[in-house]
């Protein structure tokens, strides 16, 4: 292998199979976000913060009027160590995660700086970077940075989403006289509804706003032969057989993605879950900041619950006090949130790091994990060849049965049949980052 190395050893060379993804190489994603994305996203940060100014003020007091001016300066060093290849500095936090970030810094050894580390922990790292510059004010701790964004991505689709609803009532409204097969059927396109929710991901446009509409519910069809590895049907045959003959709840775990027109699709697929009792419970784990810019946190889903009641369309409206009730009842459930989403760890690494989340995990009966981020930590940036089954990829992380819904955002992917991942090169050779591929990938424990 020829090495073409800058300042930053960068290598002007696909990242290497069988090693982890880095920014160093050039030729890879990693690359283009540390040295395009990133930058921008803060600097578009720091444009809404200057624009929302006097916004802030009148919310946090004139007081914070200084320290938003400090934060912004932060924000523009950071943006600096980052373009420039700096280490990673240790974190000085009271939200209870200080310990878990400096061991795991401590222990990268040379490779610490956002070029040579894994680009899973670089890109992680400057976004715990960026909160952390907010902790550290007395009045702008609460401030989610990227709020507006989240907000316009909902009021965006809301057209949208009242066409999904349309959809789904007409199916729930003569539930009783449905056979095993129709249910089944019509979950499979609930899964697929989520799948492609999944592609409202504003890290990946930079924050650039994006707008779901027409009838997403309508268009499904059209989108099967994207999704290029498709457990869907094995998905169904699991949550069919769940039914607990002790009469124990029987308990499915969403890990969230993105709030806006995505967090939707979620609880669409919770409360048809709940509705049609293919389980007792369906529990929702969130950050606990702000996250890759439109991840969610449990504010993301009060205020999606209260714009959904509130709704000028009475289907919206009809379904946000649905929601709301078996919020109330226990059958929808928010988790106490776990910094374990925000670390830097794999998913594999859970079971040593943060038993306690692992053993909670073991008492769901599905755990469905959604979006490029969380299977960018189900298979630990790691560049396995493509072929590689699901299983093999999760090194060992099986708390129970477990399935991915992903668009294809970054340059990893496993559980590809021979020769398809050649096929799509030829048709686009950047179809790894497009969002116009996806997986719906699963395994048993």
């Amino acid at each position: 292998m020829t090495e073409f190395q800058t300042k930053y050893n960068i290598i002007d060379e696909k990242p290497p199979q069988n090693a982890p993804l880095k920014a160093q190489y050039k030729q890879g994603f990693g690359f283009y976000t540390m040295k395009e994305r990133l930058p921008v996203i803060l600097t578009q940060v720091i444009d809404q913060l200057s624009k929302d100014k006097e916004q802030i003020v009148q919310h946090f007091g004139e007081d914070a009027r200084e320290e938003l001016k400090q934060a912004i300066g932060e924000i523009s060093k950071l943006k600096y160590e980052l373009q420039t290849d700096k280490e990673f500095s240790p974190i000085e936090t009271e939200l209870g995660d200080k310990q878990v970030w400096n061991d795991f810094i401590g222990g990268l050894g040379g490779d610490n700086t956002y070029y040579s580390a894994c680009w899973l922990y670089a890109e992680t790292y400057m976004y715990r970077r960026l909160n952390n510059i907010f902790e550290s004010t007395t009045l702008l701790k609460k401030l989610d940075y990227f709020q507006q964004q989240k907000h316009k991505a909902f009021t965006n689709s809301c057209d949208a989403m009242g066409a999904i609803l349309n959809s789904i009532e007409l199916f729930n409204e003569d539930k009783h006289s449905k056979n095993e097969t129709e249910i089944g059927d019509f979950f499979q396109k609930m899964l697929k509804l989520n799948l492609w929710g999944n592609r409202c991901d504003l890290s990946l446009t930079a924050g650039e706003e994006y707008q779901q509409d027409g009838d997403p519910l309508s268009l499904l069809e059209s989108c099967n032969s994207y999704i290029v590895s498709n457990h869907c049907s094995a998905v169904w045959d699991h949550v069919r057989q769940l039914k607990n003959p002790t009469g124990a709840p029987v308990v499915i775990d969403i890990i969230n993605d993105n709030s806006g027109y995505e967090l939707f699709t979620d609880l669409c697929l919770a409360d048809f879950i709940v509705e049609h009792q293919l389980a007792s419970r369906v529990n929702f784990n969130v950050k606990a900041i702000p996250w890759y810019i439109s991840d969610v946190t449990p504010k993301d889903m009060a205020w999606t619950l209260d714009a959904l009641k509130t709704h000028s369309n009475p289907l919206l409206s009809a379904f946000g006090h649905r929601l709301q009730s078996r919020f109330d009842a226990g059958t929808l459930v928010l988790k106490d949130v776990d910094n374990f989403w925000t670390s830097p760890y794999e998913f594999h690494r859970m079971r040593d790091i943060n038993p306690d989340l692992y053993q909670q995990l073991t008492q769901s009966q599905l755990l469905i994990f959604k979006g490029d981020l969380n299977y960018r930590k189900l298979l630990g940036d790691f560049n396995f060849p493509y072929t590689t089954p699901f299983r093999d990829a999760l090194r060992g992380f099986h708390p129970t049965a477990l399935c991915s819904l992903r668009t294809v955002k970054a340059d990893l992917i496993c559980g590809l049949a021979e020769g398809l991942s050649d096929k799509l090169d030829a048709k686009d050779e950047h179809w790894m980052t497009t969002g116009e591929y996806g997986v719906i990938q699963f395994t048993h424990n």
